[in-house]
């Protein structure tokens, strides 16, 4: 079964993106590096995983915002996350450093991952099994099951039409 991906974004910016030439959000990159626990990329909803969340815990984001139909590329190369145990394994692999909860080096680990993946995939079920993983708060920081593509080249997007 083929899986339903959204990609929200300001209103003003759905043109540039339907073109291919978006940028992804950001904040203010020295914050970000410093700070940042989620990687930078387009986030994409799966089968209307973020736009469940919306509902009841943050209704007024949506304000301003186009929902877009997104395509991943039949090669695109994203690390799936199918538990807290395997992704804290490529944790490892690609910073050689043992993961420590929030001491963990995320700027560096998102680098490395550019270096060898398309973007990463959270499926629910780590997602909500880990949460609350008061030790391991990565996984909460994503809302719920989605994906972070970082290679623009390997995502399109077109608008939503209805069915």
């Amino acid at each position: 079964m083929k899986q339903k991906l959204t990609h929200w974004v300001n209103e003003e910016h759905k043109e540039i993106t339907l073109k291919g030439r978006g940028k992804f959000r950001s904040r203010d990159r020295r914050l970000r590096e410093k700070f940042e626990i989620k990687p930078v990329g387009f986030w994409l909803s799966v089968n209307n995983s973020w736009e469940n969340w919306l509902g009841g815990n943050w209704d007024s984001w949506l304000k301003g915002k186009v929902c877009l139909q997104a395509e991943l590329a039949e090669d695109i190369n994203l690390f799936v996350i199918k538990t807290k145990k395997q992704f804290l394994d490529k944790y490892y692999e690609l910073t050689g450093k043992v993961p420590r909860g929030f001491l963990m080096d995320w700027h560096e680990f998102h680098q490395k991952m550019r270096e060898h993946y398309d973007g990463m995939m959270l499926l629910a079920e780590p997602f909500w099994k880990h949460r609350m993983d008061m030790g391991f708060m990565y996984f909460y920081g994503w809302d719920c099951e989605s994906i972070c593509v970082w290679n623009k080249k390997k995502i399109k997007f077109k608008e939503m039409t209805s069915k």
